[in-house]
């Protein structure tokens, strides 16, 4: 998968960060409206596709189906700031949203809160697969610049 990229860190080193990282991702999406939503969204990385669920009502899911092309980020929300931002196209299935949710229901909430994990699961017959394929990746890492910070 060829991949444009531009920033400071390598294929391997984005590959890495996004395969490891368990902050949400940030979707940009155009609305209806016109105007972009920013929706975050639990993640699973391979090879340059973000796999994501969401409720086959939700906004989100509308949104991806008028218009695929996708904006998106992954970073920390604290100094030194750090992470990946990009652009891709994403795509809904009906195959794979619930085992994905599942998948990522183990990824961020492990047993940590047993409840939500049950609600989520309650739907998960409703649930779509979300497939971000990565047209382009930027990243940033100020770390070095601001290590007084940290």
């Amino acid at each position: 998968m060829n991949i444009d990229i531009s920033g400071p860190w390598q294929r391997r080193q984005i590959d890495q960060y996004l395969a490891r990282t368990r902050l949400p991702i940030r979707l940009a999406c155009v609305a209806e409206d016109g105007f972009p939503r920013v929706v975050s969204v639990w993640y699973r990385y391979a090879d340059g596709v973000f796999y994501c669920a969401t409720h086959r009502d939700s906004q989100l899911a509308r949104m991806v189906q008028r218009n695929p092309r996708v904006g998106f980020e992954v970073s920390t929300n604290e100094p030194p700031y750090f992470g990946v931002r990009g652009q891709g196209l994403a795509e809904l299935s009906r195959e794979g949203g619930e085992d994905t949710l599942r998948a990522l229901i183990d990824r961020y909430l492990g047993s940590s809160n047993a409840s939500l994990g049950r609600w989520l699961l309650s739907r998960s017959d409703e649930e779509l697969l979300l497939r971000v394929e990565a047209q382009r990746f930027y990243s940033w890492d100020y770390r070095k610049r601001m290590e007084s910070v940290a």
